[in-house]
Protein backbone atom coordinates (compact mmCIF):
# COMPACT_ATOMS: atom_id res chain seq x y z
CA UNK A 1 0.00 0.00 0.00
CA UNK A 2 1.45 3.36 -1.01
CA UNK A 3 1.63 6.45 1.20
CA UNK A 4 -1.50 8.11 -0.20
CA UNK A 5 -3.66 5.03 0.38
CA UNK A 6 -2.21 4.54 3.88
CA UNK A 7 -3.11 8.09 4.84
CA UNK A 8 -6.61 7.74 3.43
CA UNK A 9 -7.06 4.54 5.47
CA UNK A 10 -5.74 6.27 8.60
CA UNK A 11 -8.36 9.01 8.17
CA UNK A 12 -11.07 6.39 7.65
CA UNK A 13 -10.02 4.69 10.89
CA UNK A 14 -10.06 8.00 12.74
CA UNK A 15 -13.57 8.75 11.55
CA UNK A 16 -14.65 5.31 12.80
CA UNK A 17 -12.82 5.26 16.14
CA UNK A 18 -11.67 8.89 16.80
CA UNK A 19 -8.14 7.70 17.64
CA UNK A 20 -5.45 5.33 16.32
CA UNK A 21 -2.21 3.87 17.71
CA UNK A 22 1.16 3.57 15.95
CA UNK A 23 1.41 -0.10 16.94
CA UNK A 24 -2.00 -0.80 15.45
CA UNK A 25 -1.15 0.91 12.15
CA UNK A 26 2.26 -0.76 11.92
CA UNK A 27 0.61 -4.18 12.12
CA UNK A 28 -2.20 -3.24 9.74
CA UNK A 29 0.02 -1.82 6.99
CA UNK A 30 3.09 -4.02 7.47
CA UNK A 31 5.42 -1.01 7.58
CA UNK A 32 7.85 0.38 10.14
CA UNK A 33 6.92 2.63 13.06
CA UNK A 34 9.03 5.38 11.46
CA UNK A 35 6.90 5.21 8.31
CA UNK A 36 3.65 5.37 10.29
CA UNK A 37 4.91 8.28 12.38
CA UNK A 38 5.89 10.13 9.21
CA UNK A 39 2.39 9.57 7.81
CA UNK A 40 0.81 10.88 11.01
CA UNK A 41 3.14 13.88 11.13
CA UNK A 42 2.25 14.78 7.53
CA UNK A 43 -1.47 14.54 8.23
CA UNK A 44 -1.07 16.72 11.31
CA UNK A 45 0.76 19.39 9.29
CA UNK A 46 -2.22 19.41 6.95
CA UNK A 47 -4.58 19.91 9.88
CA UNK A 48 -6.32 16.55 9.57
CA UNK A 49 -5.42 15.01 12.94
CA UNK A 50 -3.69 15.68 16.26
CA UNK A 51 -0.62 13.67 17.22
CA UNK A 52 -0.75 12.04 20.63
CA UNK A 53 1.77 9.96 22.57
CA UNK A 54 1.85 6.72 20.61
CA UNK A 55 -0.73 7.65 18.01
CA UNK A 56 -3.21 10.27 16.84
CA UNK A 57 -6.74 11.54 17.41
CA UNK A 58 -9.36 13.53 15.56
CA UNK A 59 -9.01 17.28 16.12
CA UNK A 60 -12.67 17.52 17.04
CA UNK A 61 -15.68 15.57 18.19
CA UNK A 62 -17.69 15.19 14.99
CA UNK A 63 -20.95 14.89 16.91
CA UNK A 64 -20.45 18.38 18.35
CA UNK A 65 -19.55 20.12 15.09
CA UNK A 66 -22.00 22.82 14.09
CA UNK A 67 -21.89 23.81 10.43
CA UNK A 68 -21.50 27.55 9.84
CA UNK A 69 -24.26 27.56 7.22
CA UNK A 70 -26.69 26.51 9.95
CA UNK A 71 -25.54 29.07 12.53
CA UNK A 72 -25.35 32.23 10.40
CA UNK A 73 -29.06 32.95 10.84
CA UNK A 74 -29.21 31.99 14.53
CA UNK A 75 -29.47 35.04 16.82
CA UNK A 76 -28.83 37.21 13.75
CA UNK A 77 -30.22 40.39 15.33
CA UNK A 78 -27.94 40.01 18.33
CA UNK A 79 -24.92 39.33 16.15
CA UNK A 80 -25.57 42.40 14.02
CA UNK A 81 -25.91 44.59 17.13
CA UNK A 82 -22.65 43.19 18.49
CA UNK A 83 -20.83 43.96 15.25
CA UNK A 84 -22.24 47.48 15.05
CA UNK A 85 -20.92 48.07 18.56
CA UNK A 86 -17.52 46.78 17.42
CA UNK A 87 -17.26 49.58 14.84
CA UNK A 88 -16.46 52.08 17.61
CA UNK A 89 -13.02 50.50 17.96
CA UNK A 90 -12.06 51.13 14.33
CA UNK A 91 -10.15 54.05 12.87
CA UNK A 92 -9.09 54.64 9.26
CA UNK A 93 -5.76 53.06 8.36
CA UNK A 94 -5.89 50.32 10.99
CA UNK A 95 -4.63 46.79 10.43
CA UNK A 96 -7.16 44.33 11.81
CA UNK A 97 -7.74 40.58 11.97
CA UNK A 98 -11.27 39.30 11.48
CA UNK A 99 -11.56 35.74 12.72
CA UNK A 100 -13.83 33.15 11.13
CA UNK A 101 -17.27 32.56 12.60
CA UNK A 102 -20.97 33.22 12.35
CA UNK A 103 -20.71 36.53 14.23
CA UNK A 104 -17.54 37.96 12.72
CA UNK A 105 -18.78 37.56 9.14
CA UNK A 106 -21.41 40.22 9.92
CA UNK A 107 -18.60 42.61 10.86
CA UNK A 108 -17.05 42.18 7.42
CA UNK A 109 -20.26 43.42 5.84
CA UNK A 110 -20.10 46.59 7.94
CA UNK A 111 -16.50 47.54 7.09
CA UNK A 112 -16.67 47.20 3.30
CA UNK A 113 -16.41 50.96 2.72
CA UNK A 114 -13.77 51.64 5.38
CA UNK A 115 -10.07 52.33 4.83
CA UNK A 116 -8.60 49.27 6.54
CA UNK A 117 -6.18 46.41 6.06
CA UNK A 118 -7.98 43.19 6.96
CA UNK A 119 -6.25 39.88 7.59
CA UNK A 120 -8.55 36.87 7.76
CA UNK A 121 -8.70 33.09 7.52
CA UNK A 122 -12.42 33.10 6.74
CA UNK A 123 -13.79 32.23 3.31
CA UNK A 124 -16.97 34.22 4.03
CA UNK A 125 -15.07 37.31 5.16
CA UNK A 126 -12.99 37.02 1.99
CA UNK A 127 -16.16 36.91 -0.10
CA UNK A 128 -17.59 39.97 1.65
CA UNK A 129 -14.44 42.08 1.20
CA UNK A 130 -12.84 40.89 -2.02
CA UNK A 131 -14.59 43.56 -4.13
CA UNK A 132 -14.12 46.44 -1.69
CA UNK A 133 -12.27 49.41 -3.18
CA UNK A 134 -11.01 50.63 0.20
CA UNK A 135 -10.11 47.46 2.12
CA UNK A 136 -6.69 45.91 1.61
CA UNK A 137 -7.19 42.19 2.09
CA UNK A 138 -4.67 39.57 3.21
CA UNK A 139 -5.85 35.97 3.40
CA UNK A 140 -4.21 33.43 5.70
CA UNK A 141 -4.54 30.17 3.79
CA UNK A 142 -4.06 26.60 4.88
CA UNK A 143 -6.18 23.52 5.40
CA UNK A 144 -9.83 24.40 4.73
CA UNK A 145 -12.11 23.31 7.56
CA UNK A 146 -15.45 23.03 5.79
CA UNK A 147 -17.82 23.27 8.80
CA UNK A 148 -16.48 26.74 9.64
CA UNK A 149 -15.29 27.68 6.13
CA UNK A 150 -11.98 28.72 7.64
CA UNK A 151 -8.33 28.06 6.84
CA UNK A 152 -6.29 26.65 9.70
CA UNK A 153 -3.09 24.86 10.59
CA UNK A 154 0.58 25.73 10.10
CA UNK A 155 0.23 27.77 6.85
CA UNK A 156 -2.43 30.03 8.37
CA UNK A 157 -0.46 30.36 11.62
CA UNK A 158 2.64 31.34 9.62
CA UNK A 159 0.78 34.25 8.01
CA UNK A 160 -0.47 35.55 11.35
CA UNK A 161 3.07 35.35 12.73
CA UNK A 162 4.30 37.67 9.94
CA UNK A 163 1.94 40.55 10.71
CA UNK A 164 0.96 42.93 13.47
CA UNK A 165 -2.68 43.87 13.94
CA UNK A 166 -4.03 46.82 15.87
CA UNK A 167 -7.12 44.76 16.75
CA UNK A 168 -8.23 41.16 16.52
CA UNK A 169 -11.97 40.56 16.38
CA UNK A 170 -12.17 37.05 17.80
CA UNK A 171 -15.00 34.55 17.50
CA UNK A 172 -15.54 31.22 19.27
CA UNK A 173 -18.07 28.43 19.78
CA UNK A 174 -18.58 28.97 23.49
CA UNK A 175 -17.35 30.70 26.62
CA UNK A 176 -17.42 30.22 30.36
CA UNK A 177 -16.88 32.92 32.95
CA UNK A 178 -14.73 30.55 35.00
CA UNK A 179 -13.03 28.52 32.27
CA UNK A 180 -12.49 30.88 29.35
CA UNK A 181 -13.12 30.59 25.63
CA UNK A 182 -13.36 27.41 23.56
CA UNK A 183 -14.09 26.08 20.08
CA UNK A 184 -14.83 22.67 18.57
CA UNK A 185 -11.53 22.00 16.80
CA UNK A 186 -8.06 21.77 18.38
CA UNK A 187 -6.17 22.87 15.26
CA UNK A 188 -8.52 25.81 14.75
CA UNK A 189 -7.92 26.81 18.38
CA UNK A 190 -4.16 26.75 17.77
CA UNK A 191 -4.66 29.06 14.78
CA UNK A 192 -6.65 31.49 16.92
CA UNK A 193 -3.80 31.54 19.47
CA UNK A 194 -1.49 32.85 16.74
CA UNK A 195 -4.00 35.60 15.96
CA UNK A 196 -4.12 36.59 19.62
CA UNK A 197 -0.34 36.64 19.92
CA UNK A 198 0.03 39.07 17.02
CA UNK A 199 -2.63 41.65 17.92
CA UNK A 200 -2.25 44.65 20.24
CA UNK A 201 -5.89 44.51 21.30
CA UNK A 202 -8.29 41.54 21.35
CA UNK A 203 -12.03 42.13 21.07
CA UNK A 204 -14.12 39.02 21.64
CA UNK A 205 -17.50 38.94 19.86
CA UNK A 206 -20.09 36.42 21.05
CA UNK A 207 -23.81 36.42 21.70
CA UNK A 208 -25.21 35.35 25.05
CA UNK A 209 -26.47 31.97 23.77
CA UNK A 210 -22.84 30.77 23.97
CA UNK A 211 -22.57 31.44 27.70
CA UNK A 212 -21.33 28.40 29.66
CA UNK A 213 -21.10 26.26 26.52
CA UNK A 214 -17.75 24.49 26.59
CA UNK A 215 -16.09 22.57 23.76
CA UNK A 216 -13.03 20.38 23.33
CA UNK A 217 -10.48 23.00 22.31
CA UNK A 218 -9.23 25.78 24.58
CA UNK A 219 -8.74 29.07 22.73
CA UNK A 220 -7.64 31.31 25.61
CA UNK A 221 -8.38 32.45 29.12
CA UNK A 222 -9.89 35.86 29.84
CA UNK A 223 -6.50 37.44 30.51
CA UNK A 224 -5.96 37.44 26.72
CA UNK A 225 -9.14 39.47 26.12
CA UNK A 226 -9.31 43.26 26.31
CA UNK A 227 -12.96 43.82 25.37
CA UNK A 228 -15.95 41.50 25.23
CA UNK A 229 -18.94 42.62 23.18
CA UNK A 230 -22.15 40.68 23.71
CA UNK A 231 -25.91 41.26 23.73
CA UNK A 232 -26.59 40.29 27.34
CA UNK A 233 -24.71 39.07 30.39
CA UNK A 234 -25.64 38.69 34.09
CA UNK A 235 -24.41 41.49 36.34
CA UNK A 236 -22.29 39.13 38.43
CA UNK A 237 -20.60 37.78 35.31
CA UNK A 238 -19.79 41.32 34.16
CA UNK A 239 -18.31 42.08 37.58
CA UNK A 240 -16.14 38.94 37.49
CA UNK A 241 -14.83 39.78 34.02
CA UNK A 242 -14.14 43.39 35.01
CA UNK A 243 -12.08 42.10 37.94
CA UNK A 244 -10.02 40.09 35.42
CA UNK A 245 -9.35 43.17 33.28
CA UNK A 246 -11.99 42.57 30.60
CA UNK A 247 -14.17 45.53 29.64
CA UNK A 248 -17.65 44.27 28.78
CA UNK A 249 -19.75 46.12 26.20
CA UNK A 250 -23.46 45.26 26.01
CA UNK A 251 -24.74 45.90 22.50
Amino acid sequence: MNAVRRKMRILDLLREHESVEVEQLTALFGVSKVTVRNDLDDLERKGMLIRTHGGAMLPENLELVRVLANTLEEHKGEKLAICRAALRFLEPGMNIIIDAGSTTVHLAKLVQAMNLTVVTNSVLVLQELMNSETVELLVAGGMLRKPSLSFMGEPAAFVFDQIHANILFLGASGFSIDRGITCTNIIEARTKKHMIKNASKVVFLADSSKLEKMFIANVCDWDAIDYFITDDLPADAIAQLNERGVQVVIA
